[in-house]
């Protein structure tokens, strides 16, 4: 999954916009992975993470001993410089090498899903939060916060250079499949150099004031220098738009088309139309106005010359805009995240991993549990195998298929399932696979029964003439994901419960309706006599499906997550509901027990219409 979809809707930004197309200028076009997120209660993708129990303790004795360093000014620990090599008995080589074998280990599970971006950024969210509460103790020097960063960031930058150097020289082949060979590491480079990643645990603690201060070697641009050119460029701002001037309305409107022009008086708005690196070029290149302004300000010219020249203190303050808009985006990132804490209940930590919903970042431990409940759909085409052995062209079929099934996408993605692939005359389609919901099953049926009221239309157009079988079966699959080379991967599930989904979609034949011959009668008695019937089991155990069919395992998840109504009667169990998204009663019908060749169990089926 391609990170940034960042929802910038839903939470309040104070420098960015939060359009995906922001991250690609900071990041790179070709954006870093992270996997997908999981919806969970509150509707909001969420990453479940458990990070080794030790490492809070580890890191909170490195910034201790860090701290300690700068505070006595002692010379720093030799391996915060270059060349580090993990072990040894102190606290940092303990560190160091806790760090080596976790992010080994994440490389070696990797299969480019961007777990080794999703420890960073959970790691970095424990450490800036250790940092945090280490500063507020008042008896240490606050200043030693952004003082001690290039420690942090040389550390940081060799821990992870001498795992990549390791895997590329031991197994260059890991890399290049498991990662991917166009493995963006902007997001990891970000967090260890930007400082602000790690010495703050949210954009909103960030206080340029504090942050610019003498001490702090990462920004070259002092906090003077900054309210300096910021209040410049705002004056320039805000007299372009007093003029309604049409190259920067322009502008406003093509860079950032989410802010409409009635909020760009706003303080909030106009912190972020100066933080744009497109505004701010057009605002500094503006020499009669902006640049006669910067020239004529003794701090800005001092500086400039100090620097050797205007370009260098631009490009300073330009370095100190990008990272605090990078920070903003690691910052909703890590929102994103929850951090599992410690002590939490046994249970429910194997409930979590069981779903898939729960990354687990230890020494030698499987990061992800790739197995888990899913809901398998099957369409097939009825029909549509013995017409292609007609008097009929490939290419005639071929454009009735994608006349079929080109509007099925559509569906699909209005209700959250994923296409994992096409058949030729038939598609599987899977919830639960990529993201977890508590309605998977419900957005399985609503899938199913939009698909055949697309395919009655479709009959009554003439745009077809061919029915549909579809099944429903929900149970246990593991998610592979394959290598097909260097840069891409095909992602399916697998196992027993998906070969019982694609049995399900079968038929056994034409059948006949309701009182046909003896022996293809249903195996119990189905309203609607003198009616053709969609699905049914014949007393052989043979299922004939030209609808909707269902297992019992599939039902009893529905059950779980919509309250149906349900009745006891001749036939067997009937379940009923008012969906409010399609708006129409399902009525749910058992209709026997389907026998499947090489499946130990008879399967009991249930038809799903419209009430």
């Amino acid at each position: 999954m391609r990170i940034f979809a960042l929802g910038a809707g839903r939470r309040v930004t104070r420098f960015i916009e939060g359009r995906p197309e922001e991250a690609a200028e900071l990041f790179g076009v070709d954006l870093p992975l992270l996997p997908e997120g999981h919806a969970f209660a509150g509707g909001d993708p969420r990453l479940v993470v458990e990070l080794h129990s030790s490492l809070k303790v580890r890191v909170a004795a490195f910034v201790a001993g860090v701290y300690e360093s700068l505070a006595e000014r002692r010379a720093p620990d030799p391996r915060f410089a270059a060349g580090p090599r993990p072990g040894g008995d102190d606290a940092q080589g303990a560190y160091l090498k806790l760090l080596t074998e976790i992010t080994s280990n994440i490389i070696a599970n990797d299969r480019r899903l961007g777990l080794l971006n999703l420890f960073w950024l959970a790691h970095s969210k424990e450490i800036a939060q250790v940092i945090d509460e280490f500063f507020q103790n008042p008896r240490v020097k606050a200043h030693i916060r952004y003082q001690m960063h290039p420690l942090l960031r040389g550390f940081y930058r060799n821990a992870h250079r001498l795992v990549w150097q390791r895997v590329r020289t031991t197994a260059p082949d890991r890399l290049r499949y498991n990662l991917g060979d166009d493995f963006n590491q902007n997001l990891i480079e970000s967090v260890f150099d930007d400082q602000l990643p790690l010495t703050e645990s949210g954009i909103a603690q960030i206080n340029l004031a504090n942050v610019l201060i003498d001490q702090n070697k990462r920004f070259r641009v002092t906090f003077a220098e900054y309210k300096e050119i910021s209040t410049i460029c705002r004056d320039r701002l805000r007299a372009g738009l007093t003029r309604r001037e049409p190259r920067l309305l322009e502008l406003l409107a093509q860079r950032l088309s989410s802010i409409p022009p009635a909020q760009y008086g706003e303080d909030k708005t106009e912190q972020k139309l100066l933080f744009n690196p497109h505004l701010l070029t057009y605002l500094v290149t503006d020499f009669e106005g902006t640049g006669e302004k910067l020239r004529g300000n003794r701090t800005l010219r001092q500086g400039a010359e100090r620097r050797g020249g205007w370009g260098e203190l631009l490009a300073d303050y330009r370095d100190l805009v990008d990272a605090v808009r990078r920070t903003e985006v690691i910052d909703l990132l890590r929102q994103g995240i929850t951090l599992i804490p410690p002590g939490l209940d046994d249970r429910q930590l194997k409930q979590l991993f069981a779903e898939g919903r729960l990354y687990r970042f230890h020494e030698s431990l499987e990061v992800l549990n790739s197995a888990r409940k899913v809901t398998i759909l099957f369409a097939d085409l009825r029909g549509f195998t013995q017409t292609s052995e007609g008097a009929v062209s490939e290419g005639e079929l071929t454009q009735h298929l994608y006349r079929v099934f080109d509007p099925l996408a559509g569906i699909v993605k209005r209700f959250q399932g994923t296409i994992d692939k096409f058949t030729g005359d038939g598609v599987m389609i899977t919830f639960g696979a990529t993201t977890v919901s508590k309605q998977d099953e419900l957005n399985a049926v609503r899938t199913a029964i939009a698909l055949q009221e697309l395919m009655a239309r479709f009959r009554e157009e003439g745009k077809t003439r061919f029915q549909m079988g579809i099944s429903l079966h929900t149970g246990r699959a593991q998610v592979a994901r394959f290598i097909l080379d260097e840069t891409a991967m095909d992602t399916t599930v697998i196992g027993r419960h998906v070969n019982i989904a694609g049995r399900l979609s079968g038929s056994g034949g034409k059948g006949p309706e309701e009182g046909g011959e003896e022996g293809e009668r249903p195996a119990v008695p189905l309203p609607g006599a003198g009616k053709p019937l969609d699905v049914w089991v014949d007393r052989a155990g043979v299922l004939y499906n030209s609808g909707i069919a269902a297992s019992q395992d599939t039902v009893d998840s529905l059950a779980e997550a919509v309250a149906m109504e349900r009745q006891e009667g001749e036939r067997g169990s009937t379940y009923s509901f008012q969906d409010p998204v399609l708006e129409k009663k399902v009525l749910i019908e058992y209709v026997g027990d389907a026998k499947f060749k090489g499946v130990v169990r008879s399967i009991p089926v249930y038809r799903i219409v419209l009430g």
